[in-house]
């Protein structure tokens, strides 16, 4: 066998273990209070489009002189939230990895998972809570969370923001 030959075999075996011990780790990320983790199954898996799709209804959000272009995806949750814009919300962190503004009224999650495991760049609503979210860090699958959309661009605009700040939800023109 060549020395090319042996490097691939033992890339390809590399790979293939890295994805077996991938598929046996779980997330061990702490529940928000009163929130349940629990391992992702095909039975709740998101009805969310992935992170690299983009269709929906475009939106914006606006932090102080700052402007993220968004995208609500097509799914119960997003479509009530949608029926709510424009607002404007006071958005805290929490645990370094989301931003997150209570609504007064609650979006439904009539048709959605039981949950669901956000990306960075996603814009979600936690049902227990009431709360828009918008994802910046990586916190694994909850109970609760439906992803509704998707933040394009520098995150730093969301993650920078050191103590609450004031953001404004509404569709694009």
């Amino acid at each position: 066998m060549t020395a090319i030959s042996r490097r691939a075999v033992a890339a390809s075996l590399a790979a293939i273990l890295g994805l077996g011990l991938a598929a046996c780790t779980q997330s061990s990320g702490s529940a928000p209070e009163g929130g349940t983790s629990s391992p992702s199954s095909a039975a709740t898996s998101s009805i969310s489009p992935s992170a690299d799709e983009q269709e929906g209804t475009p939106i914006r959000i606006r932090i102080g002189d700052q402007t993220l272009d968004a995208t609500m995806w097509d799914n119960p949750t997003g479509r009530t939230l949608l029926e709510q814009l424009p607002l404007t919300l006071s958005f805290e962190d929490l645990n370094g990895e989301e931003k997150v503004s209570h609504l007064d009224r609650e979006l439904t999650m009539d048709g959605m998972p039981d949950g669901d495991d956000p990306q960075v760049g996603d814009l979600g609503y936690y049902a227990p809570w009431g709360n828009v979210v918008l994802y910046y860090g990586d916190l694994g699958r909850w109970d609760g969370i439906a992803r509704i959309g998707r933040i394009h661009g520098n995150l730093s605009v969301i993650s920078d923001q050191t103590g609450d700040f004031t953001a404004t939800l509404e569709a694009a023109k």
